[in-house]
């Protein structure tokens, strides 16, 4: 029996916080449209109460009023009697806002709103919407949903979804789809012994957010690990800096619905085009310590793997041990695809292992057992045992046949088996480690498994989904484990030039304008001399050694190169007619686009010796997120490579760095047949300053260099743009 009015905890600190435990843990619930008829919810609702056997108030609601499953049924809202603090409304859309009315009236806190054809279905529908938002505006009533399959609270017995016994346990399930909520419950009633604390349908999210129910899951007791899905935020960047305060606490696992949606690329910079929605998001994601997975069949084992096993960290890898080769190889290619380490092992390690196989060389992982489990599954818990010793390990994965070989092999080896799941529980409690099981035989009746599952242990069908839960652990690990730093101090006597370019009207900055922006947060460029007539080039040229290269200045090209407006390795003698070229051939180039070419002149900078490697860096303004930047592989090239990481501002030195591991090209940075690596302090101290210059002009909404060249010694930025 559950219990309406105890166990309730002091309320939130927030207002929002103390109004969602009233709806969430109700003391009643008003049931608007109460049916005799089994096919609606009305009646569902009803029925799957008692079915729970909830044991707050339940206030069946129909104006025909009578009896209902044994309940007397009051003929409006204001005539139920008893506690409500939420009311179930199974009426039609065109009734809510109505309802709504009656409800606040009432004094209940919240309404789920089952119904469609809100602001979805067009205009009719969107005048619809603003009537229930003001009545909730005006009010206070909170609204779960419309569209919305529901909410359920197992600890309490409230279950206004209508899935029938699903366990009650310690992960909470946000979802914007009823379908996927249903996948994710059957999943654990199927497969595992980890139920749920909360389930909420968030539904069309027109008035309560997910970043108002995520802020609440992170202080709610019953919860240790909280799941979604998302098609869309209302406030993304809301969103994002809630979570980054909840996985502090707890983990916080996400699938995404819609990946493929770009945002629209601006055009005036590569970084607008590099940086998609998507992207930008999942930099958000990463920057908050969010785990994103890909698969539907992932957010359940993820989440289920997350709330019962310790994340350790300090970069500690992770263990594979396989009664299979094939199997283990499989593993370890998953493992790398989704950034995990493999663990390495040391020498005590491998001789413990090599004494618990039999074998001359144990020192590899994955740790494959070489069919000694056949006659004895203790082998399992054996190693398991030598690898969490392991400094250097934090989870391990057990792979291939366990819980099986007693239908595999022979039925006698059913105790060994047993014996070996409840060794390996122990193990994992003693050494604090993740353990993860994948078996082929997770879907068949099999004692040892059960054992496993009873205590808490993940055991997955599916071998890419248990390598993603080993990887899960690892980042969460990895995400614990990084200091933030604090961002790049911004320095004095930044330059001021920018509310000229507004009165001039202009969104484009000029370069040589953008050069004295940047170089103001201490970014080293390449000299340039600013030439205005084809003379002052030819003595620029010699100035710089008689070999230069020249670019335009002109505040309607922003790529130089497409206009014709770069040459590269210009003689003294051939200065002036270069000079007369470029002018003619960027004023032809902006002919054909119907556009002033508004022409500054020319700069003119030395030849740079080739750099070890070319870099962009940017910063692009998002309007959901806020401002994200690029790092990646540089040049002309850069839109072809696409090889580029993200992440949100403000970003601090541990941020750059493990940005510049991320990108393809990262073994060019560390040296490449015979080249010396780059200098990695300046290049993440450019970085970090050209971020800061961003962070601190909002009004800049793109800010590129590219190329940047990264040498032995230092980096120097070579082209620079920034638009208004």
């Amino acid at each position: 029996m559950h219990s309406a009015n105890d166990d309730r905890p002091a309320s939130p600190a927030s207002e929002t916080g103390a109004v969602l435990d009233r709806i969430l843990r109700p003391r009643g619930v008003v049931i608007v449209g109460a049916s005799a008829d089994p096919q609606k919810r009305g009646y569902q609702a009803i029925a799957a109460l008692k079915q729970a056997s909830y044991a707050g108030a339940i206030l069946p609601v129909n104006p025909k009023g009578g009896e209902l499953l044994g309940l007397p049924v009051a003929a409006s809202i204001g005539a139920t009697v008893g506690d409500a603090d939420l009311a179930l409304i199974c009426t039609p859309a065109a009734t809510v806002p109505r309802v709504l009315e009656e409800c606040a009236a009432r004094g209940i806190a919240g309404a789920v709103v089952l119904a469609l054809g809100f602001r979805e279905v067009g205009a009719e529908g969107a005048a619809l919407e603003a009537a229930m938002l003001e009545v909730v505006r005006r009010t206070g009533i909170r609204v779960i949903g419309p569209n919305t399959s529901g909410i359920l609270n197992p600890h309490r017995g409230l279950n206004l979804i209508g899935v029938p016994n699903v366990p009650a346990g310690r992960i909470a399930l946000l979802s914007q789809s009823g379908n996927v909520s249903l996948q994710v419950m059957i999943e654990s009633m199927r497969r595992s012994r980890t139920g749920f604390s909360q389930v909420i349908g968030v539904g069309n999210e027109v008035d309560l957010r997910f970043d108002e129910y995520l802020q609440y899951l992170g202080d709610e007791p019953n919860t240790t690990a909280i799941a979604m899905h998302v098609e869309g935020f209302r406030e993304g960047r809301k969103f994002l800096a809630v979570a980054e305060r909840v996985t502090a606490k707890k983990p916080v696992i996400l699938l995404k619905g819609g990946q493929t949606l770009r945002g629209k690329a601006a055009a005036r910079s590569h970084t607008g085009a590099l940086a998609g929605s998507f992207p930008v998001f999942r930099a958000g994601l990463r920057r908050a310590g969010v785990v994103l997975v890909r698969r539907s069949d992932e957010l359940f084992h993820c989440a289920e793997t997350l709330a019962t096993q310790p994340a350790r960290g300090g970069y500690r890898g992770v263990a594979v041990v396989t009664d299979g080769g094939g199997h283990g190889t499989l593993a370890a290619d998953a493992l790398h695809r989704q950034g995990a380490q493999l663990a390495g092992l040391a020498p005590a390690t491998a001789a413990a292992l090599q004494a618990a196989l039999g074998t001359g060389d144990a020192s590899g992982n994955p740790v494959d057992l070489a069919g000694r489990a056949d006659a004895d599954p203790m082998v399992f818990a054996q190693c398991v045992e030598a690898l969490m010793q392991e400094e250097q390990v934090g989870t391990v994965l057990v792979v291939g046949l366990f819980g099986g070989y007693h239908r595999r092999f022979a039925a006698e080896l059913l105790a060994r088996e047993v014996a070996a799941a409840s060794a390996l529980v122990e193990c994992a409690r003693r050494h604090h480690r993740a353990l993860i099981v994948h078996s082929l035989y997770a879907d068949a009746p099999s004692e040892p498994l059960d054992v496993l599952r009873t205590a808490g242990v993940p055991v997955v069908r599916s071998l890419e989904v248990a390598t993603r839960c080993a990887a899960a652990c690892y980042q969460r690990g990895v995400m614990l484990s990084q200091r933030r730093g604090t961002p790049h101090p911004a320095p004095k006597g930044q330059w001021s030039g920018l509310t000229a370019v507004r009165e001039q009207e202009r969104r484009v900055l000029l370069e040589t304008e953008a050069r004295e922006l940047v170089a103001g947060y201490g970014v080293t460029f390449v000299p340039a001399t600013l030439c205005r007539t084809a003379e002052q080039a030819e003595a620029a040229v010699a100035e710089h050694g008689g070999t230069a290269a020249i670019k335009v200045v002109a505040g309607a090209v922003s790529h130089k190169t497409e206009a014709g407006g770069v040459r590269l390795g210009v003689r003294t003698a051939d200065a002036r007619t270069t000079f007369a070229a470029i002018d003619a051939s960027v004023r032809a180039w902006c002919a054909t686009r119907g556009q002033a070419a508004d022409l500054r002149g020319v700069l003119v900078s030395p030849l740079l010796p080739k750099p070890v490697a070319e870099l962009i860096v940017g910063c692009k303004r998002d309007p959901h997120y806020g401002t994200v930047l690029v790092v990646g592989l540089g040049g002309t090239a850069v839109e072809v490579l696409k090889d580029v990481t993200l992440r949100l501002l403000p970003v601090t030195r541990d941020d750059v760095r493990e940005m510049l591991k991320e990108i393809k090209g990262a073994r060019l940075l560390r040296g490449h047949r015979g080249a010396p690596p780059v200098d990695r302090d300046a290049l993440v101290a450019t970085i970090l300053a050209f971020a800061e210059c961003a962070r601190s002009n909002p009004e800049v909404v793109e800010l590129e260099v590219n190329p940047l060249f990264a040498y032995e010694h230092g980096c120097v930025a070579v082209d620079v743009r920034a638009m208004l």
